[in-house]
């Protein structure tokens, strides 16, 4: 139970899961109909490597969270609830993990996680600072994170890289930096408004071309996509104890709602 609860502490709350699942899953869309145990592999990888991820910046960030007013809460190492023994061990465990998931589905597929890795690392080692930038936060995903999770989804399926892999890496990178900068501190925020502005249209249409003129997704997946993003908007909105800016709410609904929509498409025509 004390490595459970340990474990726990280190990965934190699954809130990133629906993130995960949902980039995970528009890639397998976007690849075309394939194998459901390649695709559930794909997303147990990705699961990892996020988790790899926050166990990494917690890691490094301890020094520093000892010292801040909420640091140790947020940050059982620093607490002194968790060991960076095991923590550095159990980081360790979940990358192999990782990365023989990875190898299952292909020589791209590890690529894909030994970059994602990688990007981890560089995104919270101290001497680095990358994930400092307001457009590098590891946040729910980083944008580059998301490009990989997509891939590795869209590999699951169709097994090699195809023109539609492009139109998705766009549309990652878009929405995700679209996110960073909108949520940035006005301080922080690189561009602004002019950002902003490209961001949207180059999201738009990457979205629009893969949507809706190549169809990679139901026209009823998509609208219970709106549907029930709109209404989780709502209620989080309504019942806010966290005081969540309306940013970050509009983009958990946003993740929550295609992570299931997408599934409940999957569960359909697996048994109908």
């Amino acid at each position: 139970m004390k490595i459970l609860r340990s474990t726990y502490k280190l990965v934190g709350r699954p809130d990133y899961l629906p993130a995960t699942l949902a980039a995970t899953h528009l890639g397998a869309f976007a690849g075309g109909q394939g194998s459901e145990w390649r695709l559930g592999i794909a997303i147990l990888s990705n699961v990892l490597l996020f988790s790899f991820a926050i166990i990494y910046q917690k890691i490094e960030n301890a020094p520093v969270a000892v010292a801040e007013p909420n640091g140790n809460r947020q940050n059982p190492i620093a607490s002194g609830e968790v060991s960076i023994k095991f923590s550095r061990t159990f980081g360790a465990i979940v990358v192999l993990l990782c990365l023989a998931l990875a190898a299952l589905l292909g020589p791209i597929n590890i690529f894909l996680a030994l970059l994602g890795v990688l990007l981890a690392i560089a995104l919270s080692h101290r001497s680095l600072n990358l994930g400092n930038s307001a457009l590098m936060l590891l946040g729910k995903h980083q944008s580059l994170l998301s490009v990989i999770f997509g891939l590795s989804g869209y590999l699951a399926t169709a097994q090699k890289l195809k023109p539609e892999a492009i139109l998705l890496t766009i549309f990652f990178l878009a929405f995700g930096f679209l996110f960073a900068t909108w949520t940035a501190e006005r301080t922080t925020r690189t561009l602004g408004r002019p950002m902003l502005i490209i961001l949207i249209v180059i999201a738009t249409a990457s979205a629009y071309i893969l949507f809706i003129f190549l169809e990679i997704i139901s026209v009823w997946v998509l609208l219970l996509i709106v549907l029930l993003g709109l209404a989780l908007s709502l209620l989080k909105h309504r019942f806010n104890p966290n005081q969540q800016s309306l940013q970050s709410i509009l983009f958990d609904s946003l993740a929550i709602s295609t992570a299931m929509s997408l599934i409940i498409s999957y569960l359909i025509q697996a048994f109908f």
